[in-house]
């Protein structure tokens, strides 16, 4: 497998463990996940990527119209923050089928 391939497929697959994480809270009726925690979340599954990778993840996932946030800029640190992250509508339809397509992939 090549490298670029290999990269394609390790950014799928970690966007589809944020939309499960992302569900689970739904289904659970927890407060909506912010960057830093989802963050915290996956290095605790292994799955080592610094912040930035999460925030771009997740503007992807926003770009694919899976999940929808608010977006801040913090002014002291100069970073963006994202919090109020949720499941839009294709996005819960995409979870509810549970099968992966060219963007996100399931396992």
């Amino acid at each position: 497998m090549e490298l670029a391939e290999r990269k394609l497929v390790l950014a799928r697959r970690r966007r589809g463990i944020i939309l499960k994480l992302i569900r689970e809270g739904h289904e659970n009726q927890l407060p909506r996940l912010d960057d830093l925690e989802l963050w915290t979340m996956l290095l605790k599954m292994a799955q080592t990527m610094g912040r930035d990778q999460v925030v771009t993840l997740l503007q992807d996932l926003r770009v694919l119209d899976y999940i929808d946030y608010k977006q801040t800029m913090n002014e002291l640190t100069g970073r963006i923050e994202l919090s109020q992250i949720e499941l839009t509508a294709a996005g819960l339809r995409l979870m509810v089928v549970g099968r992966s397509n060219d963007d996100v992939l399931f396992n």
